[in-house]
């Protein structure tokens, strides 16, 4: 190990080191603090110009002639959203399954 570097977080250290256990499930503070450094740093110097600019006006020729629109669920299909929720309460289930369900 080179050094250590002080960090003092504004909003306290009990605080910061609750969020980050129990709200992020982080094993440490350390360990979001690096993977935030990390990610932050890639951020900044992993991108290349062109190819950011390239993805930039894809991204902005999708979304404009994207034929998305965002309805309201009929009452049978809110109520088949509530019975998978209730079904699936705890646990993971994959979202394959749910749509081979839906397509037959």
């Amino acid at each position: 190990m080179e050094g250590v570097i002080s960090y003092r977080p504004r909003m306290g250290k009990s605080k910061l080191e609750s969020l980050v256990k129990n709200k992020l499930h982080f094993k440490s503070v350390n360990q979001f603090i690096d993977h935030a450094v990390t990610k932050t740093l890639q951020e900044e110097f992993g991108h290349h110009p062109l190819a950011k600019k390239i993805s930039d006006l894809v991204y902005k020729v999708v979304s404009e002639h994207s034929e998305l629109k965002f309805v309201k669920p009929s009452a049978r299909e809110t109520a088949e959203i509530e019975h998978i929720v209730h079904k699936t309460k705890g646990k993971t289930i994959a979202a394959e399954s749910l749509l081979k369900k839906k397509r037959k």
